[in-house]
C-alpha cells in the first residue's frame, strides 16, 4: 500500500492492544472498530494490496449496510431482480422494486476497505510467516519471521485456512464448501441479469453476476465430497452464456461449521471464514465477516473498559450470527435435496414475496422466514431479531 500505511519491524518486538491477522472484510471490520475508539491496532496480511481475491462479488444490502462507510465507489452494479432455474430448466424471474444486492470486484472491494481501516487508524504491515502463537493471562504473543509481536488480544481474520486457527487449535469442528469461479470478457448482454440454477452440482448451483464489461460466473457447492473441476466450469458456462470462454478460473475453499464455533477462553477470537461463518444454503460469507469482526472488536472494547471475558461476550455476541447458520443449514439440506421442488416454492409467491421484500430490507433469512406472514399481509413493524 506504501510507506504511510506499513512499516518493517524485523528484529524488533512490537506491542499493540490488538492485533488482527487477516486485512479482508472481516479483519478490516474489526481493526475499523477498534481505531475508532482509539485502540493500537496492528492489521496483518501476507501480502501488500491491491490483490487477487476470487469471489463471485455479491454484496447483500445487509452487508453493505453494516459496513461502517459507503461502498458507492466501487459497486460496479446494482441488481433488482433474480433468475432463478434447476439445472436450465423452469427458469423464474423474482423481481423487487428496489435492490436486493450490489456486484463488486473482491480486489478493488478489499483494497477499498482496507484504505478505509488504515484512515480510521489502524497500523497495517506485511507478514509473510507466523511461526507460533503464545497466550498467557495478560497477552499473546507472536513469533513472525520478521520478530516478536505482542498484543493484548489476538484477532484470526485469516479466512478458511487460517494459520490461526490452527496455531491455537481452535474450533476443531470447521468444514469447507467449495466453489469454482471464472471471467468472461464480454460486455454483458441486454437483459442478462444476477441468476442462480440451481442442483447443476450435487449440494449447490451455478451462477452468473454481470458487471461492468464482464461476467462472472461459477459453480458452487456445500459438500466436501463433491469435486468441482475446470472443465465443469467451461461447460456451463458455455451452456449458460455461450462463448468466449471464461479465463482466470480458480477454485476457492469457503469456511463453514460456524455454528459450532466457541470462542472458548483466552484472549484469542476467530471471525469471518476463519471461524466457518459462511452461510452453506448460498455460500454467502461477507456478511457475518463483516458482522462478527466489528462483534469481536465490541467485545475486546467492553473486556478493556469493564475487565470482562471477551470471549464469553463475543459468543453472546455470535449467537444471532449462528442461529442464522443453525437455519441456513436446515434449509440447504431440505432445498438440495430436491431442488426442482425447492424452486417451486421459492418462485411461489408465498415464498417470492417475503424473500425478495426481506432480501431488499437487508433481513437475514431466518428472520424473513420468522415474519413471512408480516410480508404477505404488509403488517408494520420491526421484522428484524436485535443484531448488535
Amino acid at each position: 500500500m506504501g510507506n504511510e500505511t506499513s512499516f518493517s519491524y524485523k528484529g524488533a518486538t512490537l506491542t499493540a492492544d490488538v492485533v488482527i491477522v487477516g486485512a479482508g472484510p472481516s479483519g478490516c471490520s474489526a481493526a475499523y472498530d477498534l481505531s475508532v475508539k482509539g485502540l493500537r491496532v496492528l492489521l496483518l496480511d501476507r501480502t501488500d494490496f491491491p490483490r487477487k481475491k476470487s469471489c463471485a462479488g455479491g454484496l447483500t444490502i445487509k452487508a453493505a449496510r453494516a459496513l461502517r462507510y459507503s461502498l458507492l465507489p466501487v459497486i460496479q452494479k446494482t441488481v433488482c431482480n433474480l433468475s432463478v432455474s434447476c439445472r436450465m430448466r423452469h427458469r423464474r424471474l423474482l423481481k423487487s422494486i428496489d435492490p436486493i444486492c450490489h456486484l463488486v470486484e473482491r480486489s478493488a472491494f478489499d483494497f477499498f476497505c482496507l484504505k478505509k481501516t488504515v484512515a480510521a487508524g489502524a497500523c497495517f504491515a506485511v507478514v509473510k510467516r507466523i511461526d507460533q502463537i503464545v497466550e498467557s493471562p495478560r497477552t499473546v504473543a507472536l513469533m513472525t519471521e520478521g520478530g516478536l509481536i505482542r498484543s493484548r488480544f489476538l484477532i484470526g481474520a485469516d479466512g478458511v485456512n487460517s494459520r490461526i486457527r490452527r496455531l491455537t487449535a481452535r474450533f476443531l469442528k470447521f468444514q469447507r464448501g467449495f466453489a469454482v469461479e471464472g471471467i468472461v470478457d464480454r460486455a454483458p448482454p441486454a437483459g442478462l441479469g444476477m441468476g442462480f440454477d440451481f442442483g447443476r452440482v450435487s449440494g449447490g448451483y451455478g451462477w452468473v453476476f454481470p458487471k461492468q464489461g464482464h461476467l462472472n460466473v461459477g459453480l458452487y457447492t456445500l459438500r466436501p465430497d463433491v469435486k468441482i473441476t475446470r472443465q465443469d466450469l467451461v461447460d456451463y458456462a458455455l451452456e449458460r452464456i455461450g462463448r468466449p470462454m471464461p479465463t482466470r478460473i480458480t477454485g476457492y475453499p469457503l469456511g463453514m461449521g460456524g455454528w459450532r464455533y466457541r470462542p472458548g477462553n483466552g484472549r484469542v477470537l476467530l471471525v469471518g471464514d476463519a471461524a466457518g461463518l459462511v452461510d452453506p444454503l448460498l455460500g454467502e460469507g461477507l456478511y457475518h465477516a463483516i458482522i462478527s469482526g466489528q462483534r469481536a472488536a465490541a467485545a475486546i472494547v467492553d473486556a478493556m473498559d469493564t475487565g470482562s471475558d471477551a470471549c464469553n461476550t463475543y459468543a453472546n455476541g455470535l449467537m444471532p450470527i449462528q442461529h442464522d447458520l443453525v437455519f441456513a443449514r436446515v434449509a440447504s439440506a431440505f432445498f438440495y435435496r430436491m431442488p426442482g421442488i425447492g424452486l417451486m416454492l421459492v418462485a411461489s409467491p408465498p415464498a417470492r414475496i417475503p424473500l425478495m421484500t426481506g432480501f431488499s430490507r437487508g433481513i437475514s433469512l431466518l428472520d424473513i422466514f420468522l415474519n413471512a406472514y408480516r410480508f404477505w399481509f404488509g403488517l408494520p413493524g420491526s421484522v428484524s431479531r436485535k443484531q448488535d
